[in-house]
């Protein structure tokens, strides 16, 4: 007798010879094209389907990783750039020529009285 998949509101008949609790689309995480791909691999491999969803599973774990250490990067690379032009600012005068002495704050002029 078939099984059905176990997660939460979802009737979805499963055969018996298949290994998984859960059906190809509650087995793979994620979402739009990757999410349906990866669900077919499970679904093709068939008894197989613990293996691929752990391939799939690496996959966007090493997906991640680039991406943040791509972010990494590029931040430490904008940091570094914005060091350079500081030190260039400096070297050039550029800074202290752009600072401002404060301003001095006028004093209210006090009004004489007149001789009575």
């Amino acid at each position: 007798m078939a099984h059905k998949c176990t997660s939460p509101d979802c009737e979805f008949s499963l055969p018996d010879t298949y290994p998984l609790d859960k059906c190809p689309w509650h087995m793979v995480p994620g979402r739009g094209p990757a999410k349906i791909a990866a669900a077919l691999a499970v679904a093709a491999a068939g008894l197989g389907g613990g293996f691929a969803y752990k391939k799939f599973k690496a996959y966007l774990h090493e997906k991640q990783l680039r991406k943040e250490r791509k972010e990494r990067r590029r931040r430490a690379a904008s940091a570094s750039e914005q060091e350079q032009q500081k030190v260039r600012a400096d070297r050039n005068g550029a800074a202290a020529k752009s600072r401002k002495p404060p301003r001095k704050r006028k004093t209210a002029a006090t009004k004489s009285k007149p001789a009575a």
